[in-house]
């Protein structure tokens, strides 16, 4: 065919398509169950893509340096006695116009975890580990936004080591290498692996079963000479449910070239820690017995453990299928302090219409009222889903219900009496997701963060952590300064 005769067709195919665009109804064609669409002319003709903020813009915003507690003596207060409490209100409030942007807190108390802090203050000085569980989907894989949040709590409180991690990790970590040998039968709370009738699947969700011999090996990452808090593990311990009795474990300590050895004939759920007497490396566990294997606990030393728990495909409606009972042991055991639960995004494609949103968000807030029956007492955050992006009308536009999904969660999840983290909000709203990928700080699927993302934003939250802690400690040295200058000014 000639060219000139191409071109014409091509022309007369532009003007077909334009005709249809200018007479089809704007509101479409209705076929069956079906309504057909077709792009207007002012669409095609002129794609009016709002601009977005660079995220790294977005993000200044929302970072700000720790609060400073004002210091003050006690001749000068014996001056001026209200001025250190006039100085602590000052510093809260800059505190509390921070936080309360990001954060929803049960009935607005900005003290709800103070609980969690006092705790992990004193497990250092008590020789304990302050447990933090870090639930979600796959944005969280490869320790994404946890290994920010154990950084930050660890360098405050103590503790090291990757924390708990199954006995075949069938989901990237990133924080350590692991493998095992050994048959065994996997049965987990979510994907398409076999259910427990006895709905018994341990803190990770997920539990295996082992009988006879068995071999886990961990080591720390090759980090380029980085020194990293992961990479030590001097506090080793097995979360087991002995079957049948004479169970026996060994440790090899690969880094020292020590074995330690323990053995029990007790049945049922226990937690077995190996005497280790120096901090590792590397190590293999060798175990001889019938047992559920619930979690290898990797720690070095006492302070906070953060756990990644991943849960590829999950929508964070599966806790409540767990006993409540073996559920509470196992928290118990473990030594629980905070609950971190961050899902959502899984769930935002299938939410076609309102109702559909206050049916997901109740079955959310379900989960938190199990989760507060089985470990009382401990602050819960429920960190809702990114901005993601569809095609809707020939462009990338956030998801129809996702606004709505954030404005219930916000709502919601304060009054069951759990803190939710508005990190859509954070990334900058409806359609960031946008300049996120521009970045390079999102994947080209526009839901998942780029593990430079993810590090960028867990950075405000483990920011605004810290600012609660410093207004935790200023809330606490103000009161113990004031009793202090109290009875100064009464001798």
């Amino acid at each position: 065919m000639k060219p000139n005769r191409i071109l014409l067709f091509i022309f007369c195919i532009i003007a077909c398509l334009a005709f249809i665009a200018f007479v089809f109804p704007k509101n479409g064609i209705k076929l069956l169950n079906t309504t057909l669409h077709f792009p207007d002319l002012s669409e095609i003709m002129v794609r009016n893509l709002e601009e977005t903020e660079d995220p790294g813009e977005i993000l200044k915003k929302w970072k700000i340096d720790p609060i400073v507690e004002p210091r003050m003596s006690i001749d000068s207060v014996k001056t001026n006695k209200r001025a250190s409490r006039a100085d602590s209100i000052r510093h809260l409030e800059s505190a509390l116009t921070f936080m309360e942007s990001t954060f929803e807190f049960p009935h607005g108390s900005l003290s709800y975890f103070d609980s969690f802090f006092a705790k992990a203050e004193s497990a250092r000085e008590q020789h304990k580990i302050i447990r933090v569980l870090y639930y979600g989907d796959s944005q969280i894989e490869l320790d994404r936004f946890s290994s920010n949040l154990r950084q930050f709590f660890q360098q405050k409180f103590g503790g090291g080591g990757p924390g708990m991690v199954p006995f075949h990790q069938t989901i990237p970590n990133g924080s350590v290498n692991q493998s095992y040998s050994g048959e065994y039968s996997c049965f987990s709370l979510w994907g398409e692996t076999r259910k427990n009738k006895e709905r018994d699947y341990g803190s990770l969700a997920k539990m295996f079963r082992i009988e006879g011999n068995s071999t886990f090996t961990a080591s720390a990452p090759n980090r380029k000479g980085e020194i990293d808090r992961r990479d030590n593990y001097s506090n080793i311990s097995l979360l087991i449910n002995n079957l049948k009795g004479c169970f026996s474990t060994e440790l090899t300590d690969k880094t020292n070239q020590i074995k330690y050895s323990l053995q029990t004939d007790s049945l049922g759920i226990q937690l077995l820690n190996f005497p280790i007497n120096f901090s590792t490396k590397s190590f293999n566990i060798s175990s001889r017995g019938n047992a559920n294997f619930y979690g290898i606990l990797i720690d070095d030393g006492f302070g906070v453990a953060v756990d990644n728990i991943a849960m590829r495909g999950a929508s964070g409606q599966h806790f409540t299928l767990m006993n409540d009972s073996l559920m509470r042991l196992h928290y118990q055991l473990v030594n629980v302090g905070m609950l971190v639960l961050q899902f959502g995004g899984n769930a935002v494609p299938a939410l076609c219409s309102e109702k559909s949103v206050d049916n997901y968000v109740s079955n959310i807030v379900a989960q938190i009222k199990y989760l507060q029956r089985v470990a009382p007492n401990t602050p819960i955050l429920f960190i809702g889903p990114s901005d993601m992006l569809s095609i809707v009308d020939g462009e990338l536009k956030t998801y129809k219900q996702l606004p709505y999904l954030i404005e219930k969660l916000n709502t919601e999840i304060p009054k069951s009496g759990a803190a939710f983290w508005n990190m859509y909000k954070v990334m900058g709203g409806a359609n960031s997701m946008r300049s996120w990928v521009k970045k390079g700080w999102a994947g080209n699927d526009y839901v998942h963060f780029t593990t430079k993302g993810a590090q960028e934003i867990a950075q405000v939250l483990t920011q605004t952590f810290e600012t609660m802690y410093e207004r935790f400690k200023m809330t606490k040295s103000t009161t113990d300064f004031e009793a202090n200058i109290n009875s100064h000014l009464h001798n």
